[in-house]
């Protein structure tokens, strides 16, 4: 997940805050426009998400540091698919995944979040998405992403505060507005 950082290349750490891997620290590659999920926003998405985690199928894009789909394989997710396009971010990714024992429970693709096949979000329980801020890509993610996602899909999706979104096509279960976060939680509409 992105926020506005400085252009250091020194590692720094993000702690899980639930489940199996309560207080394990992630490395965290820093990046010019990686940031982190709040602590806060997270514990929140994850009491919403609480009865749909376990045994779930997980996407997480424009992952960053990763920090959403290992939060969600420390509640019990089955399996995540973490998609982000830096490889030197996504090979932190899979480091973290190596070091808590679950590369066998997930898939890096080095890609960019639009070049994923639809057959992925088609099987995918939860998706997770916090597009760069200041880009556009949030509204551009929530229109592509629209019909490729199963009616019983949930779509945990971050913009920046004041932006204003067409949510056409999705109904809001859950949002929240933390500092520079909107956080909503959505499903697909017929």
């Amino acid at each position: 997940m992105k926020r506005e950082t400085n252009k250091q290349k020194t590692h720094t750490g993000v702690r899980i805050i639930g489940g199996s891997l309560k207080r394990s620290k992630l490395e965290v590659l820093e990046r010019d426009g990686l940031r982190p999920t709040p602590a806060r926003v997270r514990e929140t998405l994850f009491n919403w998400l609480m009865p749909a985690i376990t045994g779930a199928e997980i996407v997480d894009c424009f992952a960053g540091t990763g920090v959403l789909g290992l939060e969600a394989l420390s509640r019990g997710a089955s399996r995540c698919t973490f998609v982000e396009k830096d490889p030197a971010v996504a090979r932190q990714i899979e480091e973290n995944l190596r070091r808590f024992q679950r590369l066998d429970q997930s898939s890096i693709l080095i890609t960019d979040t639009f070049d994923v096949s639809a057959a992925i979000f088609n099987t995918a329980d939860i998706i997770f998405a916090d597009p760069p801020f200041h880009h556009g890509m949030t509204q551009e993610f929530l229109t592509w992403i629209r019909g490729q996602v199963q009616p019983d899909s949930r779509l945990a999706i971050e913009s920046e505060k004041d932006e204003v979104l067409n949510l056409d096509g999705f109904e809001v279960i859950r949002e929240l507005k933390a500092g520079m976060d909107w956080l909503r939680l959505l499903r697909p509409t017929s």
